[in-house]
Parts: structure tokens; sequence; C-alpha cells
């Protein structure tokens, strides 16, 4: 349409909410509700791994559209109900799931006037199955960093902001059976976050085959231009100096803060649970 395209010069917070969506609903009755997105990129990781500043990083190579996040529109109704499940599988997806996720992020796509589109949401990370029965041709990037430094940082955040506190896992992405990872004790409870999370993902990673790229916190941080160099190639993006001169040389990294900040005990709490992962990831004990 041309209307989006001339939509498409306008930042979305000048746009606004209502704007945004106005364009949606006119997009879809003009034939929009047919749209198919093809190829979307998800990336994926435990909450608090650096997934929102590698997509954020991700996302400034010039032929991609980025809409992370976007829990509204992956789960409508339950999105803020503390007593949701946050796994999903094939067998729960509906034709209106497909409907709804295909145009909602194709039109975003096609608003931006990028040729791919990515999502970050860490929520996905437990939905592996439910989104290729939805998008079969999708690519999944998985953000992984040393759980030690995962966990404080859940911590943290979880102090931080009060209203976290009254969500199970302070609705950060539930693990699956999350009930059963409850724990009065937050560090324990924060160190099987990360463990179940990373463990579902990387149980997934054979079924997934080529469609799953993994890349390392602590080596986005040492160097951005080639870990994501190599993630717009797995992307199938173009690789040339235009879109890596918009990438930083290095990052700050914040993983040291966790062996100052946690106590003796969480320390040793946190490496017991989180060990087997660890190791199999060569994050040193």
């Amino acid at each position: 349409m041309a209307s989006l395209s001339r939509i498409a010069r306008v930042p979305l917070a000048a746009l606004g909410a209502a704007g945004y969506e106005l364009a949606y609903r006119v997009w879809r009755l003009a034939g929009g509700r047919q749209a198919h997105l093809e190829r979307p990129i998800f990336m994926i990781g435990c909450p608090r791994s650096g997934t929102t500043v590698a997509v954020e990083l991700f996302a400034r190579h010039p032929d991609v559209a980025n809409l992370s996040e976007a829990q509204e529109i992956w789960d409508p109704r339950r999105h803020l109900d503390p007593e949701a499940d946050h796994h999903w599988t094939a067998a729960e997806v509906t034709p209106e799931d497909v409907r709804r996720l295909h145009t909602r992020f194709e039109f975003h796509r096609r608003l931006r006037g990028q040729a791919r589109f990515v999502n970050k949401n860490p929520r996905s990370s437990v939905r592996l199955g439910y989104i290729r029965a939805i998008f079969p041709d999708a690519l999944f990037l998985h953000v992984i960093r040393d759980g030690r430094a995962v966990t404080h940082s859940l911590l943290r955040e979880m102090r931080r902001n009060s209203l976290r506190q009254r969500f199970p896992f302070g609705n950060f992405c539930k693990p699956p059976h999350w009930r059963a990872l409850l724990r009065e004790d937050p560090a324990e409870q924060a160190a099987l976050q990360w463990r179940e999370v990373v463990r579902h993902v990387l149980a997934e990673r054979p079924a997934l085959g080529a469609s799953y790229h993994e890349l390392r916190y602590e080596d986005l941080c040492q160097n951005p231009r080639q870990v994501l160099a190599h993630a717009y190639g797995f992307a199938g993006l173009r690789v040339d100096e235009k879109a890596l001169k918009r990438l930083p040389a290095r990052l700050d990294s914040q993983n040291f803060q966790w062996r100052t900040a946690l106590s003796a005990g969480q320390i040793e709490t946190i490496n017991r649970i989180q060990e087997e992962q660890l190791r199999q990831l060569d994050y040193p004990l």
C-alpha cells in the first residue's frame, strides 16, 4: 500500500500507539488479513542474558525491522496473568493464532519498509515448537550468558521493581513446570530459572538444526562486529562494511558484578544448581 510507505517515514514515537493501531486496521481491511511473514528471526534466551542489547544491535542492520517483546500480540488475553504458563507447544496453535501473528508481524515489517523481521522475547525460549508450527521457516538466535551473572541480574531487577515481586518469577519467562520450581530463597529460584530455560532450549537444539544459532553475551561484549557478522550471515542478511559500521567496536561487560554482589552462600547455591549446564557451556566453576 502506498499509504504504508508514507507512514513508514514517520518515527514510531511520533506515530503513537493510536496511529499505529489505526494504520494496522486500515491495512488489514485492505487485504492484510491474508499476509504471510517469511523467514522471521526470533531472538531467544533466559531473561537478563543480554537479549535486549543483542537485538538492539542486531536491528541496526538496515534490512531488519524490530518489534520486540510484543507480549500483548503473542498472548492478548493472558500476558499479564500471574498463573499463565509461558511454555506452549505446537498442539496449542489455533488458526486465530496463525492469522494474528502473521498479520501483526508482517504489517510491522511492511510499515518499516525492511526486508526482514526480528522479535526478541525471552518467553519464546519455551515456545519453540509453537513458533515453528506457525512459522516453519523461522530462524532462532539464542543468546547465552553465564548463569551466575544472569541470576545476579534477575535478583537485582526484582529488588528494583516492586511490581515484579507480585508475579511468580517476576513475570519474566517461566520455565516448563514452573510451579514445581518455586522457592522461598530468591537466589535458588533465579538459579533454577536460568538452568531450566537454558536446558529446555539446548534440548531442542538438535531438532532446530540449521535454523538455530548461538551467540555468547561475553563474546558480544568483546567483539560486537564479529559476533553479529556471524549472526547476519546465519540469518541470510548481507554482511558488508555499511552494516558493520553501525555497530560499536566493543561493549562494557557487566559479568563481573556477581562475584562481589552475591554472598558466598548464594554463589555456592547457584553453582550447585547450575553446575551441569555451566560445564556443558564451558563456563569455569
